[in-house]
């Protein structure tokens, strides 16, 4: 027997260095002839002491063998175990079954063998251990190359395939390995170490090597060998008794290798199931759960949260009996474990709900779920909502929960973090998608509806209730009427407060409606259960469908967050309400409307527009299947018109944009704009279409118009085919009946003419000339009209603008336009009655002619302005394009000398054909550009104006007059239009600008007519764009409407101001502190738009930073402003200035300051901005402690 001592040698190895062990002179021929010896049995392994040295010294130099060599050496090793193990189980198995039967020879014989097998076991468990430790070294180095190396060509083409099939090689000599141990680990140890510290060291030389490798990470993700190292681990616990062993080394894997997580959860989840020893799961749960982290180990708790929600997901069942003490991690400081908890415990429910035997477990843990919405990490609240939602997902029935989960849904709406709002939005649409309110009515929840429903079932009850009262009554005479009411009155409390459940709280409540249903002595009681059932079952759906109405009311407003995958959300579900009838949704969508105009994707690269027009075309575009194509087309263009309902100026330009984008896309066809004509031309025949005998109403009728002018926007052709229709109907008879369709109709004549023109040689127009005279003459009439409607200025401005769109000589005809209203505004009226009455209505008509025709004046003023600025820009083009021209005609000359002289009469004539266009292209190349813009100059300072013809000027007097006059023309449309004729005409001179400016500014500051005020602010704002130098020195008067009394005009002068600023067309100065006070507003609009000024001017050159000690100066002055007020506005000011560099400079300059403060509210102003600062100084601090004695001796 050899005397081969376990512990030694396996001290001396651990001890030594791995790499200094020799290399076999003559490994082959060793192999070989241990091979040889072993064949005939495994027990030859100490035969001789030879066969175990050279084995010992061919396992040591493991390393330096050749490949080949290393895999018949671990063969051989291994299934000279197996052998080995195979006999003595064998024999172990007989013996026992001898001793069973009394024979005792047998099993002395065995007794006598067993030291013989302890010995051998050791040799080969030795051998065993130093080959893993030593596969180790080597698929270590590997793996760590790999990790470390570039990945280039050469190295895919090279090294990275021999790396990979070596570690291969390793691994199938890792996996016989582990099938010997398995082989090992089948027999009943504990008969042959006749103490636990032997076995335990035993069985620790296949373990402790199995553990480091599987620190690899990439031998985890060999699926085979993994099997093999997760049953040695499970055999190893269940009939070995190592369950504290492995307990610990669970526990430090998960402390330092992430990797590990799901190793160590399904090798936990096979221990339970598969070998029936759920103690350990427990046991390290509660060993988790004990643990305290640092708060700088981020390794450790990230392991452990990963650990625990596999485990949740693979062991459910195990992990609910240790939930409570799993629940104590949820009093940690580490997000990432109570994240964690929050998931498993969401994985439990999921994995759970179906088992009734596990009903009361599982609403513990919801309830858990619902505590944490309440977390103070936003993303513990998120994984909580997560974890509802996917609850939420499933095909079960939790109706009480899911209220509760809809008001805490609706509650987290509200939450700072764009995260959980994000992920309560999700929750929202997987409560409506899977609602328990469809079985009785359908899937819609429209509010009325279910109100009815209630209120029927409600007097269904009564009635009953009151019948079987009267019978009762009838039937028990001569008993005591007391029980009687008592029993009544109960039961008409119970309308109202009892709830129909179909959880764990439903069944005590159903049984309580049968109690109260019996006690009530009635002859039939399933009719009276039935009816409160229905009546609890109404009440919840309704207090569902309310939440649901408050969380689309916060949802809107959610629509415009700057977090893209938020605003993709929101605009989801406001889609998904819809579609269950949801009334409230519908001011959502048309908010949607405005998200046309945002720039910027989400991280999936989803860009918001297109977003918005597969929303709107799946609610506006799509139409039911079962329709031909006429009904599709006739179904959409209603959708479309609908649009138009209602709709504000904005949400009318939003809606252009995207109509103009989902014609590009050609989701809009020709079948619905001949639709939406045939709309149109409904109008004619006072209602009816004669072709699907469909009747419109009028504002159907103005929204066909509303569209086609939209559409015609992209496409001209659109306009071009109705234009007999807009010139019979919109400005025919029906037209000036109603101005507003009218207006609708110039807006889409106008769109006849291509804007998007490639070539400036184009026509203006596709229209004949007939047609064009027939329109202008139109228009013309439309314009010099009298009526005494609002309506005919908004149709006036436009069809003036069709106007000089359309005609070829637009500044001719409009003379001659005002010549004519004037006459009729000033010249002398034909009346037969001379009465009182027809001089005062005559009186009337003159001041709102007067009116009209100042409006036109103004209007023709501005449009001859642009008309101008138009031959301007085309005569610059053309000279271009002459430019251009000519060019290539010398190319061409060139070319054509280059030709035979057959071709000479050819070229000569196409010269011939084309002289006119040379004649005019060479003079437009002869005129210089400088003299044609002071030739646009002088007809704009001096002629449209000051001329001795000029029609415009003969109407400034008057306008000066009307305007300066406000007493004697009370007249407040005329006094409208005329200080707006005034702006206009101010607009096109600098001369007249500089004249009439300072009574402008009179009527801005002065006028109690606030529209008046707010057209002022508007006007300067645009004087201030056209003659910049000229406004910039009253720009003071523009900021004191900023708190004018009448909210209209603090808006509008707000969004000029910022306008001009922002667009760099007035300095700032001061009166920035002016801007910042609008921040306090009253008015939540106008704080808003506030707050995005000053966000938008951080991103201009430090701007705020530079002027924030005027705006601290003028608002610490400010005796108007209160402290609060004066705090909050610097506050968020001083949000801004975030560079150190600005932050220490500004403190530099209050502590400056500081020294020279005269009063007390003064020193207190400038040290609440120092210990707002960030940045802090020692300086400033030293004089804020001695703060107070210097002012009170000053003082």
């Amino acid at each position: 027997m050899s005397d081969f001592s376990l512990s030694e040698h396996l001290t001396k190895f651990q001890t030594s260095d791995k790499k200094s062990f020799p290399a076999v002179a003559n490994p082959s021929h060793d192999l070989n002839t241990v091979i040889d010896r072993l064949a005939v049995s495994p027990e030859q392994i100490d035969a001789d002491p030879e066969t175990l040295e050279i084995l010992l010294d061919l396992s040591h130099g493991f390393i330096s063998l050749p490949v080949k060599l290393q895999n018949q050496l671990t063969y051989l090793v291994a299934s000279s175990l197996s052998n080995l193990c195979n006999e003595i189980n064998g024999s172990l198995t007989s013996s026992s079954n001898n001793e069973s039967s009394g024979d005792a020879m047998d099993y002395n014989d065995m007794l006598s063998l067993i030291p013989q097998w302890k010995i051998h076991l050791e040799e080969y468990g030795y051998l065993i251990h130093v080959i893993l430790t030593l596969l180790y070294e080597i698929m270590n180095k590997i793996a760590s190359n790999s990790s470390s190396t570039p990945i280039t060509r050469k190295n895919v083409d090279g090294n990275d395939k021999v790396k990979a099939e070596l570690f291969k090689k390793s691994c199938n000599q890792v996996e016989i390995i582990c099938e010997s141990i398995l082989k090992v680990l089948e027999i009943n140890l504990s008969r042959i170490f006749q103490t636990t510290p032997e076995k335990d060291l035993f069985i620790s030389l296949f373990l402790r090597p199995l553990y480091v490798l599987i620190e690899i990470e990439s031998i985890t993700k060999v699926n085979s060998l993994t099997m093999f190292i997760q049953r040695i681990i499970c055999m190893s616990v269940k009939s070995h008794n190592q369950a504290s062993v492995i307990q610990d080394g669970i526990i430090s894997n998960l402390t330092y290798f992430q990797h590990l997580s799901n190793f160590n959860a399904k090798l936990l989840t096979i221990l339970s199931t598969e070998y029936n020893y759920p103690m350990l799961t427990e046991e390290i749960l509660k060993e988790i759960s004990s643990r305290r982290f640092n708060s700088k180990d981020t390794t450790g708790p990230k392991s452990i949260s990963n650990f625990l929600v596999k485990l949740s997901e693979l062991s459910p069942v195990v992990m609910i009996k240790q939930i409570g003490v799993v629940i104590n991690l949820l009093n940690n400081s580490s997000i990432t474990l109570r994240c964690s908890v929050v998931e498993a415990c969401g994985n439990i429910i999921i994995q759970l709900i179906k088992e009734d035997h596990y009903k009361n477990q599982v609403t513990v843990l919801i309830d858990l779920l619902e505590e944490r919405f309440q977390d103070s990490n936003p993303y513990v609240r998120t994984k909580a909502i997560q974890n509802c939602t996917k609850i939420c997902q499933l095909d079960i029935k939790l109706n009480k929960k899911k209220l509760v989960f809809t008001k805490l849904a609706v509650r987290s709406l509200q939450d700072k973090s764009s995260l959980v709002r994000r992920n309560a939005i999700k929750l929202l649409s997987n409560l409506l998608l899977k609602h328990p309110f469809n079985g009785v009515h359908g899937t819609q929840l429209t509010l009325d509806d279910w109100e009815k429903h209630l209120k029927a079932v409600k007097n269904r009850l009564e009635n009953f209730m009151a019948s079987n009262s009267k019978t009762e009554t009838s039937r028990n005479t001569n008993e005591l009427p007391p029980s009687k009411d008592n029993e009544s009155s109960k039961g008409d409390s119970d309308d109202h407060d009892e709830e129909m459940d179909s959880d764990s709280d439903g069944e005590q409540e159903l049984s309580r409606m049968e109690i109260e249903t019996e006690e009530v002595n009635t002859t039939d009681t399933n009719t009276l259960l039935k009816l409160k059932l229905m009546t609890a079952y109404y009440k919840d759906a309704i207090e569902f469908i309310k939440d649901i109405h408050q969380g689309i009311s916060i949802v809107s407003t959610l629509l415009f967050s700057k977090n893209r995958n938020e605003v993709l959300e929101a605009m989801d579900f406001l889609i998904l309400s819809d579609a269950y009838g949801l009334k409230t949704s519908k001011l959502g969508i048309k908010k949607m409307l405005h998200l046309v105009w945002m720039k910027g994707t989400n991280d999936e690269g989803t860009n918001i527009p297109t977003h918005l027009i597969a929303c709107y075309k799946q609610l506006f575009l799509t139409a039911p299947d079962s329709y031909n194509f006429r009904e599709k087309a006739t179904h959409i263009a209603l959708n479309l018109i609908q649009l138009t309902m209602d709709a504000s100026i904005s949400d009318l330009a939003s809606l252009e944009q995207l109509l103009g984008m989902m014609y590009e896309r050609h989701l809009i066809d020709e079948n619905i704009i001949n639709v939406l004509w045939a709309i149109y031309n409904s109008a004619s025949k006072q209602a009816t279409d004669t072709s699907t005998g469909i009747t419109f109403t009028k504002e159907q009728i103005h929204g066909s118009i509303i569209i086609l002018g939209m559409l015609a926007l992209e496409n001209h052709e659109i306009a071009l085919k109705g234009l007999d229709s807009l010139l019979n109907i919109g400005l025919g008879t029906i037209g000036s009946q109603d101005l507003k369709f009218c207006r609708y109709s110039c807006l889409t004549l106008e769109r006849i003419v291509k804007r998007k023109s490639n070539s400036i040689n184009s026509p203006l127009s596709l229209i004949s000339d007939k047609h064009e005279a027939e329109a202008i003459k139109r228009l013309y009439s439309m314009i010099i009209g009298y009526t005494n409607d609002l309506e005919y200025y908004p149709m006036c401005e436009q069809a003036i603008s069709a106007f000089f769109t359309i005609s070829s000589q637009p500044d001719v005809l409009a003379s001659e336009m005002i010549r004519e209203k004037t006459m009729m505004t000033f010249g002398k009226p034909e009346y037969n009655s001379t009465s009182e009455d027809s001089f005062h209505s005559r009186d009337i008509s003159r001041s709102t002619s007067l009116s009209q025709l100042l409006f036109i004046v103004g209007q023709v003023a501005i449009k001859t302005l642009v008309y101008l600025e138009k031959c301007e820009a085309d005569f610059k083009k053309r000279k271009i394009e002459a430019e251009i021209l000519k060019g290539r005609e010398k190319e061409q000359i060139r070319n054509q000398k280059e030709q035979s002289n057959a071709n000479t009469s050819n070229t000569l004539g196409n010269e011939t054909v084309d002289r006119t266009k040379d004649d005019e292209l060479a003079m437009i190349g002869g005129t210089n550009e400088d003299d044609f813009a002071d030739a646009i100059l002088f007809i704009k300072e001096d002629e449209l104006l000051n001329g001795e013809n000029s029609l415009l000027g003969r109407f400034c007097p008057i306008v000066e007059e009307i305007v300066s006059n406000s007493s004697r023309f009370n007249d407040p449309i005329l006094m409208r239009s005329a200080s707006l004729c005034l702006q206009k005409l101010m607009c096109i001179s600098s001369k007249y600008c500089e004249k009439s400016l300072p009574l402008l500014i009179t009527v801005m500051e002065k006028s109690s007519d606030p529209i008046i005020r707010s057209n002022a602010v508007l006007g300067l704002g645009d004087m201030a764009v056209c003659f910049n130098n000229l406004v910039d020195e009253n720009t003071d008067y523009l900021y004191r409407r900023l708190h004018d009394s009448n909210l209209m005009v603090q808006r509008t002068c707000l969004m000029t101001v910022t306008f001009l600023i922002l667009a760099g067309q007035v300095k700032v100065k001061g009166q920035l502190s002016e801007m910042a006070k609008c921040l306090e507003n009253s008015d939540q609009s106008i704080s808003d738009m506030c707050r995005l000024f000053f966000s938008e001017l951080a991103t201009k050159d430090n701007a705020i930073y530079n002027g924030f000690i005027d705006i601290f100066s003028n608002l610490s002055s400010d005796e108007s402003l209160d402290k609060n007020s004066f705090k909050k506005i610097l506050k968020f000011l001083l949000a801004f200035i975030d560079k150190e560099k600005y932050q220490k400079q500004l403190s530099d300059k209050l502590v400056s300051r500081l020294d020279k403060c005269e009063t007390q509210k003064q020193w207190d102003d400038i040290s609440f901005i120092l210990t707002s600062i960030p940045y802090k100084n020692e300086k400033a601090a030293t004089l804020l402690a001695e703060g107070f004695k210097v002012v009170s001796a000053r003082e």
